[in-house]
């Protein structure tokens, strides 16, 4: 039961703290123009899912390869409006092996931007694990691949490391 109070605390800043919850998830109809006028700018090569997310592929140490996602979607905390930009690292079947998640747990006060997370990969047991960045949605370009890139050599660094793969 030692859990019960860490919940009931999470639940209890949650709802005392509304700001440091999602107000709203804004779903993209399409490509976000901001974030494909900010692309051309840099002449990056990307393309776009059926989510309207852009899909970027960087070349990273050693040939490697890593694909970086750039949420057209944003959320809002407060008024302030943020993009997700993330890339994945590993997959795992099944829940992940706990030694590893509390490494990486521990491992992400050290970055200046962004974290590990999990993301469930649909509804079976599947988990992806993930490094991401929230950027304010208006950032520049030069904010933008400054993120991305970081996010990108994050995740392929973390990909080599664990999977010993360059799957992503």
């Amino acid at each position: 039961m030692k859990t019960l109070p860490i919940v009931v605390m999470a639940v209890l800043f949650g709802i005392a703290v509304p700001g440091f919850t999602p107000k709203a998830h804004l779903q993209a109809s399409g490509p976000d123009q901001r974030v494909e006028k900010a692309l051309k700018k840099l002449g990056l090569k990307y393309k776009v899912d059926k989510d309207g997310d852009f899909l970027l592929v960087f070349a990273t140490e050693g040939e490697r390869k890593q694909v970086v996602i750039i949420n057209s979607g944003t959320e809002t905390l407060r008024k302030m409006e943020l993009r997700e930009i993330w890339s994945p690292a590993a997959q795992f079947s099944s829940k992940p092996p706990s030694a590893l998640s509390q490494a990486l747990l521990e491992k992400n006060a050290s970055f200046k931007v962004g974290s590990y997370a999990y993301k469930k990969a649909g509804e079976g047991d599947a988990y992806y694990l993930v490094f991401h960045a929230q950027i304010p949605a208006n950032a520049s370009a030069e904010e933008l691949i400054s993120v991305a890139i970081g996010v990108a050599e994050t995740a392929d660094a973390a990909e080599s490391d664990i999977m010993k793969t360059d799957d992503f």
